[in-house]
């Protein structure tokens, strides 16, 4: 039986355009295998700068302090790194009110499940978790659905605080 991927594999230069379109000027990512492609076109460029951070913690911090000295920085994680960083979520996105923009990549889906039907709880658990705590978000699953990176980034900066574009399968 062969079925239809419900997440379908993106360019990783078709996501990197797409934040270069957003007038970001740097790029804090935890080293990541999930969104690779799109990682290794942005370091091609010169613009947005592309920051490699140790933990999603230390991400959360540097965002903030680069928007204080007025950049439009954003981040680029994977699901399990949201949740290692929901305290400086709380604190800084949220308390602090500071637009924080992340992409964020969901690792060790299967494209062939819904979300909700994954076992994996990094997984099905993401969009719960964030709903609990007020992080909207958007699904990138497909190409067409690359124009909400758009909507989910002017909503972090619209509203200070936090919003997430959720890319659904692996950059290729």
């Amino acid at each position: 039986m062969i079925t239809t991927p419900l997440a379908i594999s993106l360019e990783g230069k078709l996501i990197a355009d797409a934040i270069c379109e957003l007038g970001v000027t740097h790029v804090i990512s935890v080293p990541d295998t999930n969104l690779r492609t799109v990682l290794a076109d942005l370091a091609a460029r010169s613009v947005p700068k592309l920051m490699y951070v140790c933990t999603e913690d230390e991400a959360i911090g540097i965002n903030a302090g680069l928007y204080m000295t007025g950049h439009k920085p954003m981040l680029l994680i994977q699901n399990n790194g949201f949740y290692a960083c929901i305290n400086t979520i709380k604190a800084i996105a949220l308390g602090a009110e500071v637009p924080t923009f992340m992409l964020v990549g969901q690792f060790g889906r299967d494209v062939n499940k819904r979300v909700e039907d994954s076992p994996n709880r990094a997984v099905h658990r993401l969009e719960p978790t964030m709903t609990t705590w007020g992080v909207p978000f958007v699904r990138i699953d497909e190409p067409d659905d690359v124009p909400l990176i758009r909507a989910a980034w002017d909503r972090a900066w619209t509203t200070k605080g936090p919003s997430a574009a959720i890319v659904g399968a692996p950059s290729r």
